[in-house]
């Protein structure tokens, strides 16, 4: 198989080094709760935006054109420091817990999009008229793991504008013991603008592109939204499997039937594999006002902590050693998840390779009275561990399908050759 790389460092428009900011998440956290007047108690009934509907944009000629530069912000976590804070981060065995740093870089992503926008009809006084949440996580790329005792720095800007969509575009780097700053993760984001009470898309400002670098990060932008378009178009959901993907199936099928009993009805489970309905987890959780964002829904970072962590414990129970979060990719919020809501969250290792797994976390909403179920969100998360693990094996054309697009999110193309015939 060809070995895909996760983590490669990309280059912001900012240099590495530091620049003189000494801003905290939590610094950013206030700045941006100010912007928007967040309500201190959670009244769901109280409505104080609505005026702000008079001052939106009808057309983005209206607007300034902005640069990436514009946007850009570093925020430090500090965790050299802050010995509360450091134990809110701190894993068991002595990493930062991915789900914490999931969680900063939601909130600083809205936060660079927030930095790009401007309108002149808004008085200073005047929360910003705009609701922009994220739409997507594009991908997150993780290197080495990170230590729980040094700083970690967040940096980013916008690098891709639409009229009413944004791509922000972050890294994160740790201070390490000789006080230089090494980069560990890059992660992009797509975030949508909405009206102050989030029930439509608000026009925002332009991007102007004025260096060769700035270019350069708007075509990614802009292959970036040509893959996700293609990726939606071929979906299992849309599309059937391809030749190569049903003859995959096919072969799977036969190694699980009983030559000598000549029957379709006699299923066995191949040396060193799982059956798929027995790599599963499954959690569930009250969502309470204590994790609502500044919209009072329920805040998407939590969402990305709660269903990574679920993931991680799945696959270190499925493969009875430590995982290592290698990428995150495909987090599409489709629905907003209300206050009050009973969340489940369905974990599932659906495709191994070696000593990589792919485990894929649904998201529902469930009226307990209605019995009525809602899905918010598909998650995709890729770990590794240190051996070799068993590979799952579907019974049902729902778990085919399901292992099907697991492969599709670890495999690259060259190398699905070779996946198919170890398998």
């Amino acid at each position: 198989m060809t070995q895909r790389h996760w983590f490669q460092a990309r280059t912001l428009l900012i240099p590495a080094e530091n620049n003189g900011e000494t801003q905290t998440i939590n610094d950013v956290i206030l700045k941006f709760s100010k912007l928007v007047k967040k309500q201190v108690a959670y009244e769901p009934e109280k409505n104080e935006r609505e005026h702000l509907l008079q001052i939106l944009p009808k057309k983005q000629s209206e607007l300034p054109s902005r640069r990436m530069l514009d946007s850009y912000d570093s925020a430090i976590v500090p965790l050299a420091s802050d010995i509360y804070l450091r134990e809110r981060y701190r894993t068991y065995h002595n990493t930062v817990r991915v789900g914490r740093l999931l969680e900063d870089l939601d909130v600083f992503a809205v936060w660079l999009c927030y930095k790009h926008v401007k309108n002149p009809k808004q008085r200073p006084e005047d929360p910003s008229p705009y609701s922009i949440v994220t739409a997507l996580v594009d991908q997150i790329n993780f290197g080495k793991d990170l230590k729980p005792d040094f700083d970690i720095r967040l940096r980013g800007h916008v690098t891709w504008v639409g009229t009413s969509s944004l791509e922000a575009s972050l890294e994160v780097d740790q201070q390490l013991e000789s006080g230089e700053w090494h980069t560990v993760t890059n992660g992009t984001f797509v975030l949508v603008a909405r009206d102050p009470l989030n029930k439509g898309s608000a026009i925002i400002n332009p991007l102007i592109i004025e260096t060769e670098k700035e270019k350069e990060c708007y075509l990614r932008g802009e292959e970036n939204k040509k893959r996700r378009l293609l990726m939606e178009r071929e979906s299992l959901i849309k599309l059937p499997p391809s030749e190569d993907e049903r003859q995959l199936i096919h072969k799977v099928f036969l190694k699980t039937i009983d030559p000598a009993a000549v029957s379709f009805k006699s299923r066995l489970l191949p040396p060193n594999t799982v059956w798929m309905e027995n790599a599963k987890l499954k959690n569930m959780f009250i969502c309470h006002p204590q994790n609502r964002n500044m919209y009072n829904k329920i805040f998407g970072g939590f969402l990305m902590r709660v269903a990574c962590e679920l993931a991680w414990a799945n696959a270190y129970v499925f493969s009875k050693c430590m995982p290592r979060m290698l990428h995150i990719d495909d987090i599409l919020f489709r629905k907003p998840v209300e206050v009050g809501s009973l969340l489940y969250l369905a974990s599932q290792v659906a495709y191994v390779y070696g000593n990589r797994m792919v485990v894929r976390v649904s998201a529902e909403v469930v009226n307990a009275e209605s019995g009525k179920h809602d899905l918010t969100n598909n998650f995709y998360f890729i770990l590794e561990v240190d051996r070799e693990v068993p590979k799952v094996m579907p019974k049902s054309y729902e778990e085919a399908m399901i292992f099907l697009d697991g492969r599709r999110h670890l495999a690259e193309p060259e190398g699905t050759a070779e996946i198919t015939s170890k398998l």
